[in-house]
């Protein structure tokens, strides 16, 4: 795998603060497959974004990485608390099959 020059490495605190300084609100800086879910057929990933300027970290239960993306894009802009994001989209409860 490439590396990036020095000059484009940077601590995610200075990115996320360069990113809402140039306008950018709502972005994602993460996604990580963290397990495989017990719902059939699922995994669970590690996702760390900013939702309106505010920096939040989910777990999310989803087929795949567009599936977890597209749960992360529900959500976003509806001033949902971070800990409520978790229960919706890191629950297999609510995410039975």
């Amino acid at each position: 795998m490439a590396s990036l020059k020095s000059k484009y490495q940077r601590k995610e605190s200075e990115l996320i603060d360069s990113l809402i300084g140039k306008g950018k609100r709502t972005f994602i800086t993460q996604i990580q497959l963290i397990e495989t879910s017990k719902v059939k057929d699922h995994l669970i990933y590690d996702c760390t974004y900013v939702d309106n300027g505010t920096k939040k970290q989910i777990n999310i239960i989803a087929v795949d990485i567009s599936d977890a993306i597209s749960k992360v894009e529900q959500i976003v802009d509806t001033n949902i608390p971070e800990i409520t994001a978790n229960v919706m989209l890191g629950s297999e409860i609510y995410n039975k099959v």
